[in-house]
């Protein structure tokens, strides 16, 4: 009993080493971060920009304080609420697919973007420039609201909500196609662009919202963990031990639904992170939602954080697109892990 309970304590120490480890990594993935990019600035103006900033050039802070910084703050904030939707959607589901690519939430916010550039819409009472953000936001909020409260229907299973989602995500693809049709030259480049995603639309105001936003979840989240692990055993199982497993699954479809509304409405669409992190966090450190859901949040900070620095450092001169850069890293992964799994997920 006493070597069972030493294990244990083993594995959970082992646990809060790689928990520690992916902090650090994404800690220096950031400063990294700030100190690429395409302007030509200097380490030693970097670093007098950061700390002096009274004996820098102007030029030196606006890029550092204005453009670089914002930037790379927002990737971990941005890559770490995909991450932890993806995983906890993949806990509730119970599908190893699920994210909220594959569910549409993405295109749902691509569509509403869609609706303010080709001016179909505009929203009384909003400045211009967080129109497209609001709405993005609007229509990410009522997808995933949609896809909660079909999940919570009795006569509902877990592959018809995946159905629903897939369909979902088809059904905004077209439309989005329909207003890509209809709009004007200029307004078609700007929708295009937006669909890429960009860490270049992040602000200190929306890292802001973020960092209050994103840790109430997390707690939040961490409260329920024991019931989310129990869900893997099966939701008769779960339920059999006293969980509500349909309010559970609610709940957390609804604070997955906030997270990605507002990363989604913020940077644009951002494929795999919400898929790949959870699984590098999970072959790392199990299924264990005390340990699992800081972990996919950190990993999935570090993978747009290399994206980030990805982007910019390919083609000097040049940020490419996250969804590009995310998808040179994460199809081959993806690959990797349907081949080391034999194909099979459940």
């Amino acid at each position: 009993m006493q070597l069972e309970l030493n294990a244990h304590l083993a594995r959970n120490n082992k646990k809060k080493v790689a928990l520690a480890a992916f902090f650090i990594l994404s800690i220096v993935c950031v400063v990294a971060d700030v100190f690429i990019g395409s302007q030509g600035l200097t380490f030693a103006a970097v670093i007098q920009a950061i700390f002096d900033p009274s004996h820098s050039t102007i030029a030196s802070k606006i890029i550092v304080w204005d453009i670089r910084m914002p930037m790379s703050l927002m990737a971990p904030f941005v890559g770490g609420a995909l991450a932890l939707a993806g995983a906890q959607m993949q806990t509730t589901l119970n599908n190893p697919l699920a994210d909220p690519y594959t569910f549409g939430v993405s295109a749902a916010a691509g569509f509403g973007a869609s609706l303010v550039i080709t001016n179909v819409v505009a929203i009384p009472f909003i400045p211009e420039q967080y129109q497209i953000a609001v709405m993005a936001f609007v229509m990410c909020l009522l997808t995933t609201l949609l896809i909660a409260g079909i999940s919570s229907a009795k006569r509902v299973s877990i592959e018809g909500v995946m159905l629903f989602g897939v369909a979902v995500m088809f059904a905004y693809d077209s439309l989005l196609t329909m207003m890509q049709y209809i709009a004007s030259e200029t307004q078609l480049q700007t929708l295009v662009f937006w669909q890429m995603g960009s860490l270049d639309r992040g602000s200190w105001e929306k890292i802001g919202v973020l960092a209050i936003v994103l840790p109430i979840v997390l707690i939040i989240m961490m409260k329920d963990a024991w019931r989310l692990s129990s869900l893997k055993i099966g939701t008769e199982r779960a339920e059999a031990m006293g969980i509500n497993v349909k309010f559970l699954r609610m709940k957390t479809l609804l604070l997955v639904s906030v997270i990605t509304s507002l990363s989604v409405s913020f940077v644009g669409a951002v494929g795999f992170v919400g898929l790949v992190a959870p699984h590098i966090a999970r072959m790392v450190l199990g299924e264990d939602q005390r340990f699992f859901l800081p972990a996919s949040f950190l990993v999935g900070a570090v993978l747009l954080e290399l994206a980030s620095i990805a982007s910019k450092a390919i083609m000097p001169g040049i940020i490419l697109p996250l969804t590009v850069v995310m998808s040179i890293v994460g199809i081959p992964f993806f690959i990797f892990l349907i081949i080391k799994k034999g194909g099979r997920f459940g």
